[in-house]
Parts: C-alpha cells; structure tokens; sequence
C-alpha cells in the first residue's frame, strides 16, 4: 500500500549502535488488527500476525492490508510475510506480495548472514506492462533486516525521550542508514484506553524507503508491551493514520 501502508511497514532498521537495550521477544501468537484511516475516512484494515513455524526457535512475521469495498480511490489487498529467527529476529526470508490497482508487485528476498550475502527477486507490474525486474544479490555487513523483522525490533528497544539512534537498513539493493528520534512522551486515547507512549520517528539519511514519503510518526506504549498503537504519516494528499483496534494471542 504506497499511499498508506509503506510507510510505517518500511521500518527497515538493523543494528542498535547506541546504548539502548533490548527488552525480550514476547511475539509469539500475538495478533494486532488496525484500522487505516485517510483523514476522517476509514480506509481499510490492517492485521499483523506472529505465529511459531514448524522449525525451533524460528517465527513467521505476517502483515496484510486491505480497502473497503466502498472505498474505491485506494484498492488494496497487500501480503508481507518474513521469517525470523526467534532469538535475534534476524531474517531469513522475506515475501512481498502487493496487489494495487492495476499495480502488483512480488519481491523476494534470501538472507545468508554466513556468506554475508542477499538474494532478491523483485518484479512489477501496471497491467501487463513490466515496470521493474531485479534479480540480483548484494553483500550485507551483519544484521540488517527486513521490513516486518525491524518493525518488531523496534518495539524491543527501551528508549527515552531525547534518545537518537542510528540502524544500518536495507532496500532492494541498496543499503543505507536510518536515523531513529525518541521525541517525547505522550499520553492518548485508544481503543484500549487511555496510555502513555513515547513518540519516535524515523528518517531516512540518502536514499531510501521513507524518501518523499512524508513525516512518519509512531506512537509506541511506554510499558513491557511496546505495543504500536497508532502510527501517523503525513503525506501530500493529508494525513494517514493506523490506530490499533484490536489485540490478542492465539
């Protein structure tokens, strides 16, 4: 979902160099459901899923974006998936499936942190026009991750207000840093009540996912939880918001 989604999917972060510490990986079943809205419009949903595979210490990270039926001017129906180790949430393969429009995209890719190498596939489509083939591999330093593998990273790490962090991050073929900034501490209304979160945002340094996508905000409960219960991007067209609706473990 580019207009929407993307952005606070595209976390791409790796490798904490600062003193930030990681609290534990309590992911396993745990499902979020969101609800995407286009200012006052309600747009879509969202669900984020973890789930245990058949393989030890190893899980499988799903994410999949929706429209209404009604809502026409953004047609959606999107599909990430990564698995990752349990322990580090390193990954190992990451699945993209986008399907927009007209527009549809698939993208895999292969990590192989011992021969310190990724593999990727990526192809799109606008109808039955190709508009990008990459099939190619690059060299990677140690530790960077997918989207959906950061994503979960970030919730581990025990920040405060003022703190500024600095991740390698993959794109396609590219790699570059991401700067994260720990702004403040903000207490919000929620469908699960009232919390405390702390307010972060990511920006990219050079090229890469986040550029001319807009200020990207996330709202992550200050508690064990680290739980994202609303997540802003302000974009051309306005604002774009993901507020969590729904919680549970399976």
């Amino acid at each position: 979902m580019r207009l929407f989604m993307n952005p606070f999917l595209t976390i791409a972060i790796s490798i904490l160099l600062f003193s930030i510490t990681h609290a534990s990986y309590p992911f396993a079943g745990e499902v979020l459901d969101y609800e995407i809205s286009w200012g006052f419009i309600p747009a879509g949903n969202a669900r984020m899923s973890v789930n245990k595979t058949k393989n030890e210490n190893e899980l499988e990270i799903i994410s999949r974006a929706w429209n209404h039926s009604w809502f026409n001017a953004l047609t959606v129906n999107d599909t990430v998936s990564s698995t990752v180790s349990a322990d580090s949430l390193l990954p190992k393969v990451f699945k993209q499936k986008i399907h927009e429009g007209a527009y549809k995209r698939n993208v895999i890719t292969l990590y192989d942190f011992d021969a310190m190498q990724a593999a990727i596939k990526d192809t799109a489509y606008k109808g039955s026009e190709l508009r990008h083939a990459l099939d190619t591999a690059i060299g990677l330093n140690g530790g960077e991750r997918c989207i959906l593998s950061a994503f979960y990273l970030t919730r581990t790490l025990k920040f405060e207000p003022g703190d500024t962090a600095y991740f390698d991050a993959i794109s396609g073929k590219k790699l570059y840093k991401l700067k994260v900034i720990v702004h403040r501490r903000e207490t919000i209304n929620t469908a699960l009540g009232k919390k405390t979160c702390l307010v972060i945002e990511p920006v990219i340094l050079g090229d890469g996912l986040f550029k001319s996508k807009g200020k990207l905000s996330i709202w992550l409960t200050d508690d064990k939880e680290r739980l994202p219960v609303l997540m802003k991007s302000e974009i051309i067209i306005g604002s774009i918001k993901a507020s969590l609706i729904g919680v549970r473990n399976n």
